[in-house]
């Protein structure tokens, strides 16, 4: 029990101070649908639940990374939900913003994997994780983006 007690009173706060100074000194950014040159309502979120401290996001994020150009012409939106510094409400209101707040309550706080959502209906079509090969997440993506206009309604 004593350990416990240490662990969450000094081992705990120096991991994640640890990891809030990797997160500013790394300069990461959320990739966004228009910096690569979404121009239309996305059919497609996908949706990188990550943290600095996250050891599988190390190995997913530069992998999805050199992904994304090959989507830049396609309606889907990358966004990044950024838990280093806890669930706090603008990530909530992030992912509203997004059309993720029926499935956000089920995966807040997680990290290490992206979430390949349908905008229009909410649904998590498929989830990309660090077993994915990049050959595999353009598949994934690929294949999302056919269902996600499958259920798109006719204008």
């Amino acid at each position: 029990m004593r350990v416990m007690n240490k662990v969450k009173t000094f081992i705990f706060p120096a991991v994640l101070a640890a990891g809030a100074l990797f997160f500013a000194l790394s300069g990461r950014t959320a990739a966004t649908g228009a910096e690569y040159g979404l121009d239309r309502e996305p059919e497609l979120v996908a949706a990188t639940f990550s943290s600095a401290w996250c050891s599988s996001c190390k190995i997913l994020e530069p992998r999805l990374a050199k992904v994304i150009p090959d989507f830049a012409d396609k309606p889907v939106k990358f966004v990044e939900l950024d838990f280093t510094f806890g669930q706090r409400d603008d990530i909530a209101e992030k992912a509203r913003a997004e059309g993720l707040a029926e499935i956000y309550p089920r995966f807040k706080g997680a990290t290490g994997f992206t979430l390949l959502v349908d905008r229009d209906t909410g649904e998590v079509i498929d989830m990309l994780t660090i077993d994915y090969s990049k050959s595999a997440m353009r598949a994934a993506l690929a294949q999302a983006l056919a269902v996600a206009a499958v259920s798109k309604p006719a204008d």
